[in-house]
């Protein structure tokens, strides 16, 4: 990394222990505010990922919970079909998106003289109705959480990774320290002791893990 290597010319001046030229401490204080301005900006521009991530994942519950629970509602009170897709891979591909919580509820309150529905491999999915108008009612607001429930479980699976973010910044932190402990000793010109000078490089080698 070249600002590691830039840390490592200056560490070598403080330990020979020479008078130390302006130019390298004005190159230091000007790296610090170069680091600290990298830093702001990232830092905004995690928010703004953020903030977009959370808009994102807003309308995305929003939009598949409606048709999650539309779904489930047609299960419930009808028999549904499709042209161009079989029966039993409809049956299929709808219970893959409505899971098996909202499945057993659907089964329990499946209007009565709706058949049973069937998968590709011959496992009944969709059992035969045998309730009534009533209890699908009553059920209602639990087949709403449970659809909510599902959408929420999607939602955090497909969440953004914000942890480069975050070791950018620690990054970041380890070069303003090396930089901090360089300047206190340029400035008062001696040599620094062996513990520093391993505090530093370990520094270092965070930046390059």
């Amino acid at each position: 990394m070249k600002a590691a290597h830039i840390c490592m010319v200056a560490l070598g001046l403080v330990c020979a222990g020479c008078a130390t030229p302006p130019e390298v401490k004005q190159a230091l204080i000007a790296k610090d505010q170069a680091y600290s301005e990298n830093e702001r900006l990232m830092g905004q521009y995690r928010e703004l990922v953020h903030n977009v991530t959370e808009r994102h994942q807003h309308w995305y519950r929003y939009v598949q919970t409606r048709l999650k629970l539309n779904l489930a509602l047609q299960w419930a009170t009808t028999n549904p079909k499709l042209t161009d897709v079989g029966d039993a891979e409809l049956a299929k591909d709808d219970a893959g998106l409505l899971g098996d919580e909202i499945i057993a509820l659907i089964n329990e309150i499946r209007l009565k003289h709706l058949p049973e529905r069937r998968g590709p491999t011959g496992q009944v999915i969709f059992q035969a109705g045998v309730g009534d108008m009533n209890n699908l009612l009553q059920k209602l607001p639990e087949l709403i959480g449970r659809v909510e429930r599902r959408v929420a479980s999607d939602s955090q699976a497909s969440s953004v990774d914000l942890t480069a973010f975050d070791q950018y910044r620690t990054n970041v932190g380890a070069l303003r320290r090396i930089n901090a402990i360089i300047k206190q000793y340029l400035d008062i010109d001696v040599t620094l002791p062996r513990n520093e000078v391993e505090s530093i490089a370990e520094a270092v080698r965070t930046l390059r893990r």
